[in-house]
């Protein structure tokens, strides 16, 4: 026995509903332990979005070797940032110190730029000023600490934000971050809204409120906090999520998922 139990629910998204299972740990656990479970999730509601823009004869243009996005401000939640540092933990040593020093020089570029401080409390910002700080951000060029010859070097680990965004538009349209010339795939809810706040009560307004930070300060923050001590089971951390991304939604979001009654 794996210490684990499978939990059936269903995703509503668009006009779809996705008939989903998922082998979650039967006792009490940090929420890190679900995240691939979550991430999951996140990655099945993106095809529905994709199916669907397919179908209206369009193309989605995001592929191997296309970089475009990955110079956004990147937010994570605590426990995808606990996620990764596990994730980096396990590479080999060479690989990893690249990585970390490519994190390092990141976060160097950032305070050298002189708005670090900003960066690293987006939530103290109303989002005006929110949006303005991660446009200054983009225009620095900072590449993903993870993006390798314009591809996502852990494109099965990518955090959740990445999932749930694809385009139809060309990708010069996202080299250049206006959005209001990107098509987006619609997304039928946010996993990372959903995600961010599992460890209170707090339900964040939008993808940059606290407990969100950006993914180039992950290392650092993971090294300096262990995971929450466990306070619920695997199945209930999967129903609290589902909960939340349930009232995920958008103004333009038709469809929410819902766990199975």
């Amino acid at each position: 026995m794996d210490g684990k139990v499978e939990v059936q629910f269903s995703l509503q998204a668009g006009r779809r509903t996705i008939d989903a299972s998922a082998r979650v740990p039967t006792g009490r656990v940090p929420l890190v332990q679900i995240i691939p479970v979550i991430h999951g999730i996140a990655s099945a509601l993106a095809q529905a979005g994709i199916e669907d823009v397919q179908e209206e004869g369009k193309t989605v243009s995001c592929r191997a070797g296309c970089g475009a996005c990955c110079r956004q401000a990147v937010p994570v939640t605590e426990a995808e940032a606990q996620y990764l540092a596990a994730l980096v933990e396990s590479l080999p040593a060479a690989h990893q110190e690249e990585v970390r020093e490519r994190f390092r020089e990141a976060i160097g570029r950032v305070e050298a730029a002189g708005f670090g401080h900003k960066m690293r409390n987006l939530g103290d910002y109303g989002e005006d000023e929110r949006f303005r700080i991660c446009l200054d951000y983009f225009h620095l060029g900072v590449a993903c600490p993870f993006l390798e010859d314009e591809s996502c070097s852990i494109h099965p680990y990518r955090p959740a934000i990445c999932r749930e965004y694809s385009v139809t538009s060309p990708a010069a349209l996202c080299a250049n971050c206006n959005p209001d010339e990107i098509e987006r795939v619609p997304i039928y809810a946010r996993p990372t809204r959903a995600l961010a706040g599992m460890l209170s009560e707090a339900e964040p307004a939008d993808a940059f409120m606290l407990p969100h930070m950006n993914l180039i300060y992950a290392l650092e923050w993971a090294e300096g906090h262990l995971p929450e001590e466990p306070r619920s089971t695997g199945p209930e951390l999967l129903r609290r999520f589902l909960e939340r991304l349930s009232n995920s939604v958008g103004a333009n979001e038709p469809q929410a998922p819902a766990p199975r009654k």
